[in-house]
């Protein structure tokens, strides 16, 4: 039986590697979640995020086909995201947990682009249901602060658009990754 038959494969150092820097610039470039860190309007912070954190899955993927990459790239990402809020560090694990047990559900790895853009769109809408959980247990103030004032329908027109932005990240990705590996950037 052939590697790529496995369901279950064995990760390289030169897989992890690739996923700690993929990892890595994607919390680069969603840098610009700083900006808006202190305006509480829920969704906001994924809609900043949403691009950056569905197109480098989505490049990850498409080099790494093997079930637990998404989980990788979670860790890595969930790891500086605890430093600068606990509710990022384990909505990012949860979801991670969540995507790949429906991909494996689903599509039995990553094999298929469907797979890869089903996976990494969610990556960030799925955080949302987590986020209002952690801060209805954990922080009444920042929940009060998120949905008061208003803040609801601008809520609902922010977490759609988080999940637009994350479709066209996912399909950018794709298409970014299957010009570098035609260019034999990716292998």
């Amino acid at each position: 039986m052939s590697d790529t038959s496995k369901v279950f494969q064995k990760f390289t150092v030169k897989d992890i590697v690739f996923l700690a820097i993929i990892s890595a610039v994607a919390l680069v470039t969603a840098a610009v979640m700083a900006i808006v860190s202190h305006i509480y309007i829920f969704g906001l912070a994924q809609l900043v995020t949403a691009l950056q954190f569905s197109l480098f899955p989505a490049v990850a993927l498409c080099k790494v086909r093997k079930p637990g990459t998404l989980m990788f790239f979670a860790l890595f990402t969930g790891l500086f995201e605890l430093f600068m809020a606990p509710v990022m560090f384990v909505s990012s694990l949860l979801t991670g947990l969540i995507l790949e047990a429906l991909v494996l559900a689903i599509f039995r790895g990553y094999q298929s682009d469907k797979a890869v853009f089903f996976a990494s769109m969610l990556f960030i809408p799925m955080t949302l249901p987590f986020n209002v959980i952690y801060y209805r247990l954990f922080s009444k103030e920042m929940f009060d602060l998120f949905f008061a004032n208003g803040f609801q329908i601008l809520a609902v027109v922010f977490v759609v658009s988080s999940v637009a932005v994350a479709a066209l990240g996912a399909f950018l990705g794709i298409k970014i990754s299957k010009e570098l590996t035609k260019a034999g950037v990716l292998k």
